[in-house]
């Protein structure tokens, strides 16, 4: 049996609406360390975004290392495997890791070649004593993977090549059919993406793209948990990186009896000492009664919290500075006011042709904007303050 703990995303250092989160991710470390010290697995998989940006601070670095350190003191004959993710730095994450082997780490960054550019598909294959087997792979852009041969192939299609060849590699590289897991940071089609920037643009692939011959993918990249395949899963985010991420955060324990057994996979919750409010939850209110359901909540205290409120046109002047004295005077922390308009439209958008966007006016344009995404046409103040920026920037390109 290959026993595992798969967990990804945590994002050390983020700076959340200029609050530092180091208190409730160092929390986090420690639960996990606990987790490790009671399940005593054969290895942890941590599937990338280890850290918020490129650039984490000196402290979010110190804090990485002394909960690694810890981790590996929980249990250590267990094998901890870590790749980069999309927020990683490649380069930055993989620079000590020849270091990190000593505490039984190893860390990928990037996409190995080998001195002709070409694959080298060894040393993302990471073999767990006589349990289990796991191919790791790092983020990469769908068209940054590297050939596997010297077979002429395009660059599109080199990331299904690449898992393809690497799952071939593991398996002929198996003869005791030892059970094979493979790590991977990116997004498959069809997943459920609650939580994530509505406006990111998240580069999908299906889930054939993996390749066969795993027993289990341990991905990273989605927020929220869930099953993808009888044999994928997201683990989601153990500490909730926005509002929307309302869904339980954990860390997931697998177990496969044998190579081409189903895993079995059970969660274990992380408790955010820090939770993420959004008041209310769902229908938005008026700005008086959100204050009011702040000052009646009992939950409010080292929160963090966002008011979710109803407007017809803008918010009342001092409503941000209202909201964050109600918030402040129950300790919490607070971070933004969602504003929602009363009369938003319902209808979809209708996409405007190039002939149809040459014959209109600007402010048809615009006004069309309001109808969409604020459900009522321009007032007379709105157009004449918008005549007149169209006026200045006319008469500056004139100049």
């Amino acid at each position: 049996m290959f026993k595992l703990i798969h967990t990804s995303d945590w994002h050390l250092g983020q700076n959340f609406y200029g609050y530092d989160r180091s208190e409730e991710q160092r929390d986090f470390l420690r639960q996990l360390a606990a987790i490790v010290a009671q399940e005593q697995p054969d290895a942890l998989l941590v599937s990338g975004d280890i850290y918020h940006t490129a650039a984490p601070s000196s402290a979010a670095v110190s804090m990485y290392v002394e909960g690694m350190l810890d981790i590996h003191k929980a249990c250590p004959d267990m094998a901890i495997v870590v790749i980069a993710g999309n927020h990683d730095s490649a380069s930055r994450l993989e620079s000590d890791s020849l270091l990190w082997r000593l505490a039984g780490v190893r860390v990928l960054g990037g996409i190995a070649r080998d001195s002709q550019g070409l694959a080298d598909l060894e040393r993302h294959i990471i073999p767990v004593k006589d349990k289990g087997i796991v191919a790791a792979v790092p983020y990469a852009h769908r068209n940054s993977f590297p050939k596997v041969s010297d077979e002429d192939i395009e660059s599109g299609e080199r990331q299904r090549a690449y898992f393809e060849a690497l799952l071939e590699h593991v398996n002929a590289g198996n003869p005791y059919a030892l059970p094979v897991v493979l790590m991977a940071h990116l997004a498959v089609n069809n997943s459920d993406f609650t939580g994530h920037d509505r406006n990111m643009t998240m580069e999908c692939v299906e889930i054939d793209t993996l390749g066969q011959g795993y027993d289990y993918a341990a991905l990273g990249h989605i927020h929220r948990p869930q099953q993808v395949s009888n044999h994928a899963r997201y683990c989601g985010t153990p500490v909730p990186v926005s509002f929307d991420e309302q869904c339980e955060h954990s860390v997931s324990i697998v177990t496969i009896e044998a190579h081409g057994a189903l895993p079995q996979v059970t969660t274990t919750a992380i408790k955010n000492i820090k939770p993420l409010h959004t008041i209310p939850a769902k229908d938005p209110v008026d700005l008086e009664t959100a204050l009011t359901m702040v000052e009646q909540r009992n939950d409010v205290m080292n929160a963090y919290i966002r008011l979710n409120v109803a407007v017809e046109h803008y918010l009342p002047n001092g409503a941000q500075e209202r909201a964050a004295k109600a918030v402040n005077a129950q300790q919490g922390r607070f971070c933004e006011i969602k504003k929602t308009a009363l009369n938003t439209a319902t209808g979809p958008s209708r996409q405007m042709t190039v002939e149809e966007f040459n014959r209109k006016q600007p402010i048809e344009v615009a006004n069309q904007y309001y109808l969409e995404k604020i459900g009522r046409a321009m007032t007379d103040d709105e157009k004449a303050m918008f005549n007149y920026v169209q006026q200045l920037v006319e008469e500056e390109s004139r100049q």
